[in-house]
């Protein structure tokens, strides 16, 4: 939504709400500015201009079509803020996703060097901080992550190409297809772990 919308809305909004404010306005006013009769704000501000003013703020207030149109603008302004705080919220996960993905990407780099040398998996006992991080960030995002059982499989070829399929697709903003990805691991794990 454009920001002079948003204003407008809310302007719109906000003038309809001044008749429903006005009788406690009336009331403070009536406790707190003119109770001194000697006060300078009371000679500006006489009485009877308020009562008047008062008055009909009042009487416009008790209008069956205003109450209607304060109600509907109510439910624009409420469906208006609904619907930016949903985008951003989108837009938050979009970049914590992409994100994901970058780091998916890294450790993918990481483990195919560390797959040159023999000693799976105590060659990433550094990495696996970093491992564990990424791997929780994903759960929390919905994503199917791998278990334990994959430092049991024989080298880290399984955890390097899980981390660049899907970090590759993330960080493209595919998620729906990330998530797919991501799920098609799945099996492939549970056949090697049961074997």
């Amino acid at each position: 939504m454009s920001k002079w919308l948003k204003q407008f809305l809310f302007g719109i909004w906000g003038l309809l709400l001044i008749p429903l404010i006005a009788p406690i306005l009336e009331k403070w006013l009536a406790e707190n500015v003119s109770s001194d009769p000697s006060g300078m704000a009371t000679t500006v501000f006489h009485n009877a201009v308020a009562t008047t003013v008062f008055d009909n703020l009042r009487a416009l207030g008790q209008q069956r079509w205003f109450k209607f149109a304060l109600v509907f603008w109510t439910g624009i302004v409420l469906g208006a803020s609904l619907e930016w705080l949903n985008r951003k919220s989108d837009e938050k996960k979009a970049s914590e996703l992409r994100s994901l993905g970058a780091k998916f990407r890294s450790l993918s780099d990481s483990l195919k060097i560390r797959t040159a040398t023999s000693g799976w998996p105590d060659n990433v006992g550094d990495l696996k901080p970093a491992i564990m991080s990424a791997l929780g960030s994903a759960r929390k995002l919905h994503l199917w992550v791998p278990d334990e059982h994959v430092y049991q499989l024989p080298d880290a070829s399984f955890l390097c190409e899980y981390f660049r399929c899907v970090g590759k697709l993330l960080e493209d903003g595919q998620f729906d297809k990330a998530n797919r990805e991501a799920l098609s691991w799945q099996p492939f794990l549970d056949n090697v772990t049961l074997s």
